[in-house]
C-alpha cells in the first residue's frame, strides 16, 4: 500500500478513533514493520487487516475492519487466514474491546481481559497459536 484513499479511511475508522485514522494510514506507509492488507470486492475495498512484524513469530493485529454490509461473511477470518498463510506465525494476538470478542473467539483465539485500560472501557488481549502441541 502506497497511496490512501478515501475508502481506506472510512474503513480503518471502524477500527479506531476517527481522529487518528490518518496518523494509523501514514504509519503503515512509513513503517517497515507495519503493513496494511485490503480486501477486495469488485472495485470496492471492504476490508483491511494491519499488522505489526516487528516481534518475531508474532503477528500482532493493529487493526481489522470490515464494511458493515459485508460483516458476518467471512471476511474477517479470511484475512486472518491469508496472514497465517503469507507469514506463518507462531503466534497472531490482538487487543481489541467486548464488541470483538465473540469474532476473535469464533476464531478460535483465547481471550484475557487486560482491564480497564480506558475510563469505562475494558480491553482484552486475544492470542491464537498457530503451532499445535504435538
Amino acid at each position: 500500500m502506497k497511496t490512501i484513499n478515501h475508502e481506506m479511511i472510512e474503513l480503518l475508522a471502524l477500527a479506531t478513533a476517527k481522529n487518528k485514522v490518518e496518523k494509523e494510514l501514514n504509519d503503515y506507509v512509513q513503517s517497515s514493520n507495519r503493513c496494511l492488507y485490503l480486501e477486495w470486492q469488485d472495485d470496492t475495498i471492504i476490508g483491511c487487516i494491519g499488522i505489526n512484524t516487528a516481534i518475531k513469530e508474532e503477528i500482532l493485529i493493529t487493526h481489522l475492519a470490515v464494511g458493515v454490509a459485508y460483516q458476518r461473511h467471512g471476511v474477517g477470518s479470511a484475512m486472518i487466514d491469508f496472514i497465517k498463510k503469507k507469514y506463518k506465525p507462531a503466534t497472531i494476538s490482538a487487543e481489541t474491546d467486548r464488541d470483538s470478542v465473540c469474532f476473535y473467539q469464533k476464531y478460535g483465539f483465547q481471550v484475557y481481559s487486560l482491564g480497564e485500560k480506558y475510563p469505562n472501557v475494558e480491553r482484552f488481549r486475544c492470542v491464537f497459536n498457530t503451532k499445535k502441541d504435538c
